[in-house]
């Protein structure tokens, strides 16, 4: 039976928190991420990540990867072709077996460039050289650079690492990092209906992709910068079938108000605040012969300055597997 592709276009909003982190180093110092005018971002390459590194934890085969041995690209789709008994695959054959196993290249797509490499096990050296056709993907989603929605407090955290040899004698290491002190992170993102029939992007996968947008940044806890992350607010708009319309932009929608007269700088957590989106739903109001449904997930630490839901559908995101 042929899956159904994805028919009608869905707008996300994703809203997480950060806490004594750091949710996105710059390559050169590796400090949280700053646009000029103080501004603190995430990429959406540091947002697919979660979504990628989630999806793995879960068993499925992911075709950009780097929590595999073979990380680059030619040898992670040599290595699956050995694995599924296919010797040889080029061309638009290469990309159909691609889209069909990797469930991140039907969301976000790729560049489909391989290396010629030196064929495993071969007797004398024998080149193999993988050709795609297209040799890009579009990805039928696509998010903006994510936002600190509020002013931050970038801090420099110190410890020690000890390592003793025995009870007498210890050594010690000290070790920095930095990161912020608190920091609600907001993503604008769209499943664009056109895209997902060439990379065959279905409605489950859209529904795989926010349970791991949910859960994929708590996942991320094991390391020591990412472990203050959590899941706040997730809002995914369905248009109606052929609208041909999506907001295209909601973090513009999000108002924070302060609680107790705290500065933003001294922010430390989701009580701090409350979360206004009056905006959107007045946006969403005035387009509603566009809108089919609007679904969420919050979670229970967020406060509301009015709650928004009403007529919106709720997720059962903690209940998926992703």
């Amino acid at each position: 039976m042929e899956k159904q592709v994805l028919e009608q276009r869905h707008e996300i909003l994703y809203l997480y928190d950060a806490r004594m982190g750091n949710p996105n180093g710059d390559p050169s110092e590796n400090r949280p991420r700053v646009l000029p005018d103080g501004t603190h971002y995430v990429t959406d390459v540091r947002l697919k990540r979660f979504v990628r590194d989630f999806l793995s934890g879960q068993g499925q085969d992911i075709l950009v990867d780097t929590r595999e041995k073979t990380t680059n690209l030619t040898g992670r789709v040599l290595a699956y072709l050995e694995k599924t008994g296919k010797k040889e695959a080029n061309g638009k054959e290469l990309v159909d077996i691609l889209l069909e196993s990797f469930v991140d290249a039907r969301l976000f797509g790729s560049s489909l460039a391989f290396k010629e490499r030196e064929k495993d096990g071969a007797k004398e050296k024998e080149k193999v050289k993988l050709e795609a056709d297209p040799k890009t993907l579009t990805g039928a989603v696509q998010f903006n650079h994510g936002e600190v929605l509020h002013k931050a407090e970038e801090v420099d955290i110190y410890g020690t690492s000890v390592f003793g040899s025995t009870e007498e004698k210890k050594q010690g290491t000290f070790t920095s990092y930095h990161g912020l002190r608190y920091a609600l992170i907001g993503f604008h993102g769209v499943a664009n209906e056109h895209n997902a029939k060439r990379t065959r992007m279905t409605q489950a996968d859209y529904d795989t992709l926010l349970g791991a947008l949910w859960k994929g940044v708590r996942s991320a806890a094991n390391t020591r910068t990412k472990m203050g992350q959590m899941p706040q607010l997730l809002v995914s708009v369905r248009y109606k079938k052929a609208a041909e319309f999506q907001l295209g932009g909601m973090l513009p929608y999000v108002r924070l108000v302060g609680v107790d007269g705290k500065a933003e700088t001294a922010w430390s957590c989701a009580a701090d605040y409350r979360v206004d989106l009056s905006r959107l739903v007045d946006r969403l109001k005035y387009f509603q012969s566009k809108v089919d449904k609007v679904f969420y997930q919050v979670s229970p630490d967020l406060q509301w300055e009015s709650n928004p839901t009403e007529g919106w559908e709720a997720l059962d995101l903690e209940g998926l597997k992703g």
